[in-house]
């Protein structure tokens, strides 16, 4: 079962109990994805200028204490507050989420959900990738929760794949989820 949370007007939060990875000794830590709606323009006329960035954290309760104590100290004390501090503050695993569904290849159902643009962009490290645009925070959104949540579960098929990709900032997946998550 799919648990989807707003953590804010731009942010989703999706979450599962089959969602986990393990490091190979103590317990499996349980992950979420964040689906967050980024705006590309420069300036106000952005036409189809959201994408909605994704992102792998460790659910509440597999967070590490610090990062709680961190939010607590900030004020924050929903769990939506505390996920949204824990995505913003700590990072992300970044998940490039129109590989589930690649744009070009759902063969118009997902037009059915938002009005969107598809394009070629290049990533942070350099790769290629077909990505979603939308016109505006409201498509984006209602996109995100129809269309990217819904099949985010597939992502946990090649879990290990995602997780051994590096990280721009150094690391893999491995790493940041480890540094996030509960010693």
């Amino acid at each position: 079962m799919l648990n989807i949370t707003n953590l804010s007007d731009r942010q989703l939060y999706v979450e599962s109990d089959r969602w986990q990875c393990s490091f190979g000794y103590g317990e499996p830590v349980r992950l979420g994805l964040v689906l967050e709606a980024v705006d590309l323009s420069l300036s106000d006329e952005g036409v189809f200028s959201y994408v909605i960035d994704a992102g792998l954290i460790p659910q509440l309760d597999f967070l590490d204490e610090e990062i709680l104590e961190d939010a607590r100290s900030e004020g924050l004390g929903t769990r939506e507050e505390i996920l949204s501090y824990a995505y913003e503050c700590y990072g992300s695993v970044p998940v490039n989420i129109d590989a589930v569904q690649p744009p070009k290849a759902s063969c118009g159902m997902s037009s059915f959900v938002a009005k969107s643009n598809i394009s070629t962009i290049i990533s942070g490290t350099g790769e290629e990738m077909e990505t979603r645009h939308f016109q505006d925070l409201e498509e984006a959104m209602s996109f995100a929760r129809d269309f990217y949540a819904v099949y985010a579960p597939v992502i946990f098929g090649f879990i290990d794949v995602v997780l051994d990709h590096p990280l721009r900032v150094g690391g893999t997946g491995w790493d940041k989820i480890r540094q996030m998550a509960k010693k």
